[in-house]
């Protein structure tokens, strides 16, 4: 799984990288994130009560699977499986932003939801060279999900 992970991300930048640079008709946005789960409920109302994310036509009208809108045009795909067997490093994760951390900060205090930064530091936040914040939450199933202020960047 981690050989695969890595892997898959070292085709995405290559990918990324040679798409736009080489060919300018060739232009990438990420389209959706899906992840596996073992409880669906459990995820649906994790990922609705920590990010406040809205439920969307599930084109594959498949009872086992949820979409929903994650961002502009973005989506979130949760699926249920049977079996899963999850060891996922923090290197491999979902990164969303926003233009106040501290905001989703105390809503995870309220929600009684442990965060970390890069380290490890619980209730600590990571400040990358870039100055962007960060901290690094993980959902029921195991998954890391950072949460960045990086979206300030493009408000200045």
């Amino acid at each position: 799984m981690k050989k695969l992970s890595i892997f898959i991300l070292l085709i995405s930048a290559i990918f990324s990288s040679y798409g736009q640079d080489k060919n300018p008709d060739m232009k990438f946005s990420i389209d959706h994130y899906a992840i596996n789960v073992t409880n669906l409920q459990r995820s649906v109302d994790y990922y609705q009560n920590v990010f406040g994310i809205k439920e969307i036509y599930n084109g594959t009208q498949l009872e086992h699977i949820k979409w929903f809108r994650l961002g502009e045009r973005q989506e979130l795909h949760i699926i249920s499986v049977e079996d899963l067997k999850l060891d996922i490093p923090k290197g491999v994760h979902l990164a969303l932003t926003t233009a106040n951390l501290s905001v989703f900060i105390d809503h995870l205090n309220r929600l009684e939801i442990s965060y970390y930064d890069w380290p490890g530091e619980k209730s600590a936040v990571s400040i990358r060279p870039d100055r962007v914040e960060q901290i690094y939450i993980q959902d029921p199933d195991g998954y890391w999900i950072e949460i960045n202020d990086g979206e300030k960047r493009f408000q200045e």
